[in-house]
């Protein structure tokens, strides 16, 4: 049964407060009642010349979106929305698989917060129970001072409410219901944003190897039967990622490796 919480709202200075002084100091931590996409709004800040260090939370989104232009269905005072301003270090090809990382970053928090162990889509979904709960939707920027400016964008369904069955076309969950419990969206929030400014600077200094294999331990895809869309389709057994965070395939002509595109399963949840 899902439960449905009413969420005491957001507060940029309690989740300040509860961050660790480093942390607290490296970031600029806002949070909108109503935003387009939380990533839109940290993109336009870039353009302006800022916004490293920039944390961005929206209560609502009106324009919510996932990889690939996706809608995100994104209900008031119900989750958590958010976009992170970070620079990136080392060369593009090194980054190709980041939203896999912050995936990781995302689920070891939860379950640091939470006990709650989330399962990770290949390339950037989390889900419980087979049931979808997060996404990341990570985009990089220009090249600057050596680095790259990127967006790191993520949701987490956190209290929502049966009345959105009908705006999500696939089998959800969200935090509340997988713990029984409510969830404190601060607390929540500040666990993730401390680990996840930890988990960005040691990329940042060592490159994503741990935080790669951290996705391998909650590889939901893992010996399973899946198509990749394209043109063509490409199915197989999903067989792991590579060290870029490409997908790994077996196919009946041999084994293939898939860079980008939407994996389809055969019965990831039954339908609410």
């Amino acid at each position: 049964m899902m439960l449905h919480v009413n969420a005491t709202p957001l507060n940029a200075t309690v989740i300040s407060e509860m961050l660790p002084t480093h942390t607290r100091d490296a970031l600029d931590i806002v949070v909108l009642d109503v935003v387009g996409s939380t990533n839109d709004f940290v993109r336009e800040r870039f353009a302006a010349g800022g916004s490293r260090g920039m944390v961005v939370f929206a209560e609502q989104q009106t324009a919510g979106r996932g990889r690939r232009g996706k809608t995100w269905h994104s209900p008031a005072g119900a989750n958590i929305y958010c976009s992170v301003g970070w620079q990136c270090q080392g060369a593009l090809a090194s980054l190709s698989g980041l939203s896999l990382a912050v995936g990781a970053i995302l689920a070891e928090s939860v379950a640091a917060h939470l006990g709650i162990q989330l399962q990770l889509k290949w390339p950037n979904d989390l889900f419980y129970q087979e049931r979808k709960l997060g996404g990341v939707l990570v985009e990089l920027l220009g090249e600057q001072d050596g680095g790259h400016n990127a967006v790191i964008g993520f949701g987490l369904n956190v209290s929502m409410g049966r009345d959105d069955n009908g705006m999500i076309g696939r089998p959800w969950t969200d935090l509340a219901t997988a713990s029984g419990s409510e969830v404190d969206r601060n607390r929540l929030a500040a666990t993730i944003l401390g680990r996840l400014v930890l988990g960005l600077t040691e990329i940042n200094r060592s490159g994503m190897p741990k935080w790669l294999e951290a996705w391998r331990h909650r590889d939901m895809l893992l010996g399973r039967a899946v198509v990749v869309d394209g043109t063509p389709p490409v199915s197989g057994i999903a067989a792991g990622i590579d060290d870029s965070g490409a997908l790994l395939l077996h196919t009946e002509t041999g084994h293939r490796t898939v860079a980008g595109g939407e994996v389809s399963v055969l019965q990831i949840g039954d339908a609410v």
